[in-house]
Parts: C-alpha cells; sequence; structure tokens
C-alpha cells in the first residue's frame, strides 16, 4: 500500500513540474482558464538581420531595425500594459554562407520545409557563436534581408519557427498543423560548434509589418501546454490560409475575427500601426488578472462599466461561462493607442472554444451587421439594429449602454427582459443627450435616478423616471 502512494505521489508531482514548465498557471480557482506564466516581466531579444550572398536589401537597415527594436517594444508594452518589454540586442548585417534559395520556404503554413527553417536559424547561429552568449537570451527574431512577398523573395514574409515550423508535428484533417505530444517549451537549436539555444524563435522578412513581428513573437512569448498547443494561438483560418487555388487575401483568411486581434489579422491597411490584441489573448498571456473580470453565469442579470480595452483599467471584460467548452468575453474597444487603426468601436463579443485546434476558429467575433471586414461588429445603443444580442439557447441577453467618462456600460441579462431594458437605457441616453453642455441640476438628479434604477435591475422603473422627465411630466 504504501508503494502505490508513494507511486501516486511520485505521479502528481511530475504532473504538476510538468505544469509549470509549460508555463500553465495551475490554479482550480483560475476561472480565466490556461494562462501563460512566462509572458511577464523584460524579455532578452537577440534581433539578427541576415544578408544572403545572391540577395540585396531593399529596405535601408535602419528602418528595420526601428521597426524590430523600439516600435516594437512599444506594441508589446502597450499591449501588455507594461507588464511586459523587449530588451533587444539588434545584430547586423550577418552574411550567411549560402544563397537564398538554400533556405526560401513555401508561402503556406502546411508547406514549409522544417529543415530549411532550421538551416537558416543554426547557420545564423554559426556566424555568431564566437560572439554570442545565446544562453543569455529568452528569444531570437531573424530577419532575413530581401523583400519578401506570397511566395517571391524569402517565401513566407514571417512565421514563427520555434515554437512552429521546427517543432515536430502531425498532421490534422491533411492541412492543419499541430505540435507533437512533447513536453518541452521549444526545440533546442544548435551552431556548428555545439553553441545551444532553447528560447523562442520567430522570422520576418525585412518589410515585415510590425504587426507580423507581433503576432509570432506572442507565438514564442506564451510557450506551449498540453504537449504542443500554443497559450497565443492563431485566430486566422489555416485551411484557407493553406489553399493555393486562389492568392490569400484577409478576407479569405480572417473569416472568424477579422482586424479585432492581430493573431487574426496582422494589420489593415499596409504601411500603417498594427491594431491591438482581443482580451482572449491577453488573458492568454497573462496581462489580464482575475480582479478585472466580471463574470456572470446564463440567466443572471449584471451591469458592468467597461473600461477601454487598449487603455487598460479596473474591470476590462465580462466573461460568460456557457459550458466546458465555450465562453463569452465582452470588450470594451476605442480608438485608443494601436486600436485607433480599427474600422470601428463600441461593445465587441467574442466567442470562446478553448479546446478547439489553432487556426480552425478558437475565437470568433459575433458581430453586430456582418460583414466580410468585420467593420460593423461592435454594439452600439444608439443604433437599433445594433443594440443587442441574443442568445436564446444559452438565456443570454447582451445590451450596449450608455458612458460614463471613459467607460462603456453593458448589460447582460436574459432575452426577456432585454426590450424594457433596451427602452430604459435608450431613454436614459436621451436625458444624458439633452443636458450635454448644460448645467441643468434638476435633469441631473432624474439621469442619477434612472441610472441608480437600472443599476439595480429594475428597468422598469428607470424607464419610468427617464421617461417622466422626458415627456416634460
Amino acid at each position: 500500500m504504501k508503494t502505490i502512494k508513494v507511486k501516486a505521489c511520485f505521479v502528481l508531482l511530475v504532473l504538476a513540474v510538468t505544469m509549470l514548465s509549460c508555463g500553465i498557471g495551475y490554479s482550480e480557482e483560475n476561472d480565466l482558464g490556461l494562462q501563460s506564466t512566462q509572458a511577464i516581466g523584460e524579455k532578452r531579444v537577440l534581433i539578427v538581420a541576415v544578408r544572403f550572398p545572391d540577395a540585396t536589401p531593399t529596405v535601408p537597415i535602419e528602418k528595420v531595425k526601428q521597426r524590430a527594436t523600439s516600435a516594437f517594444n512599444a506594441y508589446v508594452s502597450e499591449q501588455s500594459y507594461g507588464l511586459s518589454s523587449i530588451n533587444y540586442d539588434f545584430r547586423g548585417y550577418i552574411m550567411l554562407p549560402n544563397s537564398l534559395s538554400h533556405y526560401k520556404v513555401s508561402q503556406y503554413n502546411n508547406q514549409v520545409d522544417a529543415d530549411r527553417v532550421r538551416n537558416l536559424i543554426e547557420d545564423t547561429m554559426t556566424v555568431l557563436e564566437k560572439e554570442v552568449d545565446f544562453s543569455s537570451y529568452d528569444h531570437m527574431l531573424i530577419i532575413p534581408a530581401v523583400f519578401t512577398t506570397a511566395g517571391t523573395g524569402y517565401g513566407m514574409i514571417c512565421y514563427c519557427a520555434n515554437p512552429g515550423m521546427v517543432t515536430p508535428i502531425k498532421k490534422i484533417f491533411g492541412l492543419h498543423r499541430a505540435w507533437g505530444d512533447r513536453g518541452a517549451l521549444y526545440e533546442t537549436l544548435r551552431s556548428k560548434g555545439g553553441k545551444e539555444f532553447k528560447g523562442g524563435v520567430f522570422v520576418g522578412a525585412e518589410n515585415a509589418n510590425l504587426g507580423m513581428f507581433a503576432h509570432d513573437y506572442f507565438h514564442a512569448l506564451g510557450g506551449i501546454y498540453d504537449g504542443g498547443k500554443r497559450f497565443a494561438p492563431c485566430l486566422y483560418d489555416y485551411g484557407h490560409q493553406s489553399d493555393a487555388s486562389s492568392s490569400p487575401t484577409f478576407e479569405k483568411i480572417s473569416i472568424y475575427m477579422g482586424p479585432w486581434d492581430i493573431m487574426s489579422q496582422h494589420f489593415i491597411k499596409k504601411g500603417e500601426p498594427p491594431p491591438g490584441l482581443s482580451s482572449f489573448t491577453k488573458i492568454r498571456l497573462g496581462w489580464i488578472k482575475k480582479q478585472q473580470v466580471q463574470f456572470v453565469k446564463p440567466g443572471e442579470t449584471s451591469f458592468a462599466l467597461l473600461s477601454p480595452l487598449s487603455k487598460g483599467g479596473n474591470v476590462l471584460v465580462v466573461k460568460i461561462p456557457v459550458n466546458e467548452s465555450s465562453h463569452y468575453l465582452i470588450e470594451n474597444r476605442q480608438p485608443v493607442g494601436f486600436d485607433r487603426m480599427l474600422p470601428d468601436s463600441g461593445i465587441l463579443i467574442l466567442e470562446v472554444h478553448p479546446n478547439d485546434l489553432d487556426g480552425t476558429g478558437v475565437v470568433k467575433v459575433k458581430p453586430s451587421i456582418s460583414s466580410p471586414s468585420f467593420d460593423q461588429a461592435t454594439y452600439k445603443l444608439e443604433e437599433s439594429d445594433r443594440n443587442v444580442f441574443i442568445d436564446k439557447k444559452n438565456n443570454i441577453a447582451i445590451i450596449p449602454l450608455w458612458e460614463e467618462k471613459e467607460k462603456l456600460g453593458v448589460l447582460v441579462t436574459t432575452p426577456d427582459r432585454s426590450k424594457v431594458a433596451i427602452n430604459a437605457a435608450i431613454a436614459i441616453q436621451k436625458l444624458i443627450n439633452q443636458n450635454l453642455g448644460t448645467s441643468d441640476n434638476e435633469k441631473e438628479t432624474v439621469i442619477v435616478e434612472a441610472i441608480a434604477a437600472f443599476k439595480n435591475k429594475d428597468f422598469e422603473k428607470s424607464y419610468a423616471i427617464a421617461t417622466r422627465k422626458h415627456d416634460g411630466r
């Protein structure tokens, strides 16, 4: 009996150590779900611009360096609310020993030759091995100095190599790439002299957009769990990205979220900064804490004031757990910081299926008005065709509300209570609009009373208070 108990304890200990080594913050009380524990703090990143004997750079190295260092760090710092940063060491140009054709890869995820990727990384390490202590870096960015578009130049503009292209994989449905059942976070890479690097590696061509650098860095930064799943998965469609029958476009590939997370779409317009991350990716990377999330069960009625997601604040997300395999996330997206690039603003609703595979729709925006570009995805109280989301099956109604200072209200309730709640909210908004730029104390008192009744879930009373003043009675 003692032997059995000792073996059981040993198994539990190994399981706990394995979970921690894979970046999992294990806790039975972690209602946020899986979160990486290694995306916090300053990370040392070795950035190397590499040249090929038969190819000439077209982008000035000063511009490449600025995008890959200071601009990159500014993006990471803003999206993480200052919880993560990059301490970079930029090297370049470094001449590689072989021609571009020796390293060039396919533009399609499912056709990338892992040996070519490994050759690029390990040849870069070999050139630097006498002057660089690779163990002092957390991650590595390699920049092939050749102008690249889909299939030209280096072949693929940007990708994550580790964990990614050099990690042992298996094919699913003949097109999806996933990691084998391994416990290690990253594949070990070696220079010809035997120097090792065990951190994340991502690759981006000289003309790669800032959003591309960040997208693949977040894959590496978060690490993996459960034998090879990435904490920060791709949120675009792998199948469409790997379809060689037509040219890749955002509307073809970013079918689940559009530009509402750079893990779905790297940028909106060429030459412009990328948009920010969604609450899903920020939660996965450990940048949104449990105390910043308001939890509401289906069938409950709850009021929340959400700070702009890009700016940060005390409450950033409402989470509605539906079942073990799905939940909703509600966030307030405003033209603040990098989110100023987004085509729309307001309350955004995400449907999350955390057990789905990378690149198959882990997160889906539930748009108020459907369009391939997701340019009218948010919910707005003042627009009648965009002021409620209903999920009858799960007894959920989500209603955008008025703004209080820089925060935006949202109500989670039931479909049967949605109509009276919307009427009350619209009446309150009308009063607020009428009172803008005035100092009507009586009207302000009515607004306060109507809002108080609304927050107390007495929507009929709230509506009566607001409309009595509005009608002049």
